[in-house]
């Protein structure tokens, strides 16, 4: 059986997705669905970058998770000055615990994982790639 398109893209960023019955293992990934919603809404460079961000990195290598993907994409959609900077962001992700993060947002069900986990990205990307701002007292 011939590889759909989008499998045969993670093909080449080292990940494989697995149907959900079966347990994850290194670079692995339930989140299909994910994945399609990402790459037909914004394209293959988007969704190629957002894996980036997460393969690319030293500690977050297989925090591949939906609803971390759809986190990061929604972040990056959000600030596309960020994703523009692409090396910049790359480096900024190696100082943020993706793992330890999406552990909070679990940690605050009832409400949803994803938003949370957006907010809680958002921010720590924010102190490392913005300019602080300089307020004048008045």
């Amino acid at each position: 059986m011939a590889k759909g398109k989008l499998d045969t893209l993670l093909d080449g960023l080292g990940i494989k997705l697995v149907p959900i019955y079966r347990r994850r293992a290194a670079a692995q990934s339930h989140a299909r669905g994910t994945m399609h919603e990402i790459r037909n809404s914004y394209g293959d460079g988007h969704l190629i970058f957002v894996l980036r961000c997460i393969r690319q990195t030293n500690n977050n290598r297989d925090e591949l998770w939906s609803e971390t993907i759809g986190a990061i994409s929604d972040v990056l959609i959000q600030r596309p000055d960020w994703a523009e900077r692409a090396g910049d962001a790359l480096d900024a992700f190696d100082q943020i615990p993706l793992g330890v993060l999406r552990g909070e947002a679990v940690a605050r069900r009832p409400w949803p994982v994803r938003p949370t986990l957006r907010t809680l990205i958002y921010k720590q990307l924010e102190v490392i790639l913005d300019e602080p701002e300089i307020r004048l007292d008045l």
